[in-house]
This record gives C-alpha cells, structure tokens and sequence, in this order.
C-alpha cells in the first residue's frame, strides 16, 4: 500500500527485469485488449490504461520445493436397507418389494444434484486463449525484501494490528517453474470455519501450492503460522481483463487439518451493515495488506493499513479514494475492506479488486488515485450457497 507520494509526473517503465515475483496488478488493462467491458468514466469515475502485458519474472528459490498436499476425502453414501423400514396405514412393515428399482439403493434415494455451475461458480482458472493475468514484472520493478526483519518497518507508514482487522491472512499462490518459484502476492480474509475469500484474480493462474500465513504482522515471526489452502473456486463470470475485472471474487477451502496449522486466526463480520453501505452512512473505511509501499518499490513484511474514503457503492463494487496519497497498491488485492459501526465493531464489506493510476500524473498508488472493491454484500448468497456444495460434496468443486 501507498504511504507517500512518488515523485515524478509520469510512470516510468522498466525493462529486462529480474529477480521479480509474479504480483498481481489487479486492473491494469494490456491495451491490446480492445474487448475489455469498463464502465465509462464518467458514469464510474474509473480510467484504466496501460501497457502491453508480459509474462512475470521470477525470484529463484533454489532447493525450495513445492508441494501439492490436498487430497480429496471420499465420502461413504452407502446405505444399509436393513435398516430402514416402510410402514402402512396400519402400522404395520409395508411390503415394497414390486415396487422397488433396480440398481444400487443410493441411486433410487438420490436427489437432484446441485453443480458449481449452476451456482454460477467454477474452479479457478482462466480460459487456455486467455491474456493472462497482468503482473507487476510487466511494468515494474517491485521485489519481494530479501533480508529478513524484525518488528515494525514501516517508514512513513501507518503499522496495523491484527486485532484491528479480524479474519487477515496474507496469501501467496505458487507453482514451481524452471529455475525457481513464481510466486503471487494477495491478501485474504477468513469468512467461516473452513473458507477465505479473496479477489478472483490472485487464483487465476494454475498455481499448485496456495501458501497461508497467518497469526502475525510481521510475515518473518516466528509466531507466523504458515498452512495452504486445499482448492479455490472462482465466480463464473469472471474473466479478468476480459470484462474489466467483473466478479472478481474466489474463495479458498481448508481441510480440518490446514485450518489447524492456521491457528487462532477469527472468523471475520462480514456482509451487512447496520446502516446502509453508502456514503451518506459510512464517509470511510479501513484496508490493510502486505504490499509495496510505493509502485515499483518492495513489498512490506509487516501488515499496513490506511484510512481511505467511500466514493460510492453499486451491488458489486465499492469505489474508493486515496487519503493524503495513502491507500492500497499491488500485493494487497483480495485483502478486506472494514467499516466501522456506532457500536466500535467492524464489519468486512469488500475485497481489494482494481487500483487505478492518477488521472494527472499517470503513476499508480501515488496522490489521489481511485480504487474498486468488490461488494461482498452483493455476494453474500452466492458464496453461502458455493460453501454449502462444496462441504456437501466436495468432489463437486475441485
């Protein structure tokens, strides 16, 4: 996240990087994109622009394994007929034997089954034919900070608890390539027992690890707890660059044995509010993440936070605004959104989906720049209903 204005009035681009990890940019449009659906900017406020995306740097990681240790639990559904009986009118055992099908008895007893499509969900993954995901290598030079830290970094930044917000974890999708790990950079926040959700865009890629940490501000404590999550499913109707980052809303499952090794992190508030979430009602709110502290900069191992303005809120989206140049940046996409009610609880309301450049200078998180949310609000049903599947039948959304 931003804590200072950068300066210079134009984004400088860097090229033949190296050492970069793959973090997303959420929102960052490649131009060749012509299809890409955006509301106009003068009905939204929102103005995406930038150059052509390239395939991400990596960080090699030598002797750095990853692992893919989710395994799918079977479920026994077999019954035992002798255990069940029909009676007649009279009480009495009714003989149901002409009538009864053939084939296996869970068969006969089954009912509809319910798909992740029919949700309007899927598993994460964009189309093969897709423009990928745009990272931070294709326009910056943001690394992750190579030497370890102790305690409060933050220069000219506002250092955030983790009481303050319930339910934040930091997420870091990664799959082995040749010569090192290419590695995301997103936040995520704890919504139930067994699920996070995050922006849709940290989990597109195929990833095979979805590295958990947890438990501590500082990324490099030891009182850090480190677990992954078992899979991710994504709205169906989002398609990245596609529809202008539209629907960008996943969600993660932890086994009983993953939500262990995550420790004591809470179960977030969130969804409604106790007044309406406008404006009018709610002048500002609260993120925090682990991002890079200025674009182009490195990321933060300590958890930041600013206080940013409400603009507007739709079904879907929550649009924000920057406050004396603070506000989010690259590497804290998916991570929460909190109001504050009259009582002094939070409540969760969105997750980080597009940061925008400034429309005067064209740098990204620096001054007065512009942000989406995705409104959870508006997605309150889909996600009780894609969590009751895949806990019914978890075969279903892997």
């Amino acid at each position: 996240m931003k804590r200072h204005l950068l300066i210079g009035s134009a984004l400088v681009l860097l090229a033949g990087l190296t050492a970069c990890d793959a973090i997303k940019v959420p929102g960052f449009n490649p131009t060749e994109q012509k299809e890409a659906v955006t509301p106009p900017a003068d009905e939204t406020g929102i103005d995406q622009a930038g150059p052509d995306a390239q395939l991400p740097d990596v960080v090699e990681e030598p002797g750095e394994e990853v692992t893919d240790s989710a395994e799918t639990p079977t479920v026994d559904r077999d019954a035992d007929p002798a255990e069940v009986t029909d009676t007649g009118p009279d009480g009495q055992p009714a003989d149901t034997s002409e009538e009864a099908p053939e084939g296996p008895a869970e068969e006969a007893d089954a009912g509809p089954t319910v798909t992740l499509a029919e949700l309007n969900a899927i598993p994460c993954g964009l189309e093969p034919d897709a423009v990928p995901t745009p990272t931070v290598a294709s326009v910056a030079g943001a690394t992750e900070l190579a030497e370890a830290t102790a305690g409060a970094a933050a220069v000219n930044a506002l250092a955030a608890s983790l009481a303050n917000f319930p339910g934040i974890v930091k997420l870091e999708p990664r799959r082995p390539i040749e010569g090192g790990i290419s590695s995301g950079h997103c936040g995520a926040t704890r919504i139930a027992e067994n699920w996070l959700v995050t922006a849709a865009h940290c989990v597109d890629q195929p990833y095979e690890e979805l590295r958990i940490i947890g438990e501590a501000e500082n990324l490099r404590s030891p009182l850090a707890r480190v677990t992954q999550g078992e899979f991710a499913v994504c709205h169906a109707g989002y398609a990245g660059t596609a529809n202008g980052y539209a629907n960008d809303i996943a969600l993660i499952k932890l086994t009983p044995e993953e939500v262990e090794a995550l420790g004591a992190v809470p179960v977030a508030r969130h969804g409604a509010t106790e007044k309406p979430l406008a404006p009018a009602n709610y002048a500002s709110a609260d993120m925090a993440g682990w991002g890079i502290t200025s674009f182009g900069g490195q990321l933060s191992p300590d958890l930041l936070a600013a206080n940013i303005r409400i603009t507007g809120a739709g079904p879907s989206t929550i649009f924000v605004a920057s406050q004396a140049g603070a506000g989010p940046c690259v590497g804290d996409s998916g991570g929460p959104l909190y109001v504050t009610e009259e009582d002094g609880t939070k409540t969760m309301v969105g997750v980080l989906s597009v940061v925008e450049q400034n429309r005067t200078t064209g740098e990204f998180c620096a001054g007065d720049y512009n942000g989406r949310y995705t409104n959870l609000q508006g997605y309150e049903d889909w996600m009780n209903s894609v969590m009751a599947l895949c806990e019914a039948e978890e075969g279903a959304c892997q």
